[in-house]
């Protein structure tokens, strides 16, 4: 089963669904368009803390990139698909 929350339609955490998620998941990722800095990943990973479930958040940190390529940032911030899923794949072992 995946499972998504867009944070853009839910203000609030929806705790119903995120105790659900505890079922069948050991690792939450969250992905930032922006700075993780008081984002909804650290929202989730607080959420979360006292559980033993993991949680893997994603964006920049708080800098001036706008001259840098795309591509070197999200080599930097692990952004990458292949980033993402070896970040995964590191904390399921």
């Amino acid at each position: 089963m995946l499972a998504g929350l867009d944070p853009r339609v839910y203000s609030d955490l929806d705790g119903a669904m995120l105790e659900a998620l505890k079922d069948g998941h050991s690792v939450i990722v969250t992905l930032e368009d922006g700075s993780l800095v008081g984002g909804f990943g650290e929202r989730i990973a607080a959420y979360y803390g006292s559980s033993d479930m993991k949680v893997l958040t994603y964006g920049a940190h708080k800098e001036l990139t706008d001259r840098e390529p795309t591509e070197t940032l999200y080599a930097r911030y692990r952004l990458n698909p292949e980033q993402i899923v070896q970040d995964v794949l590191e904390v399921l072992r």
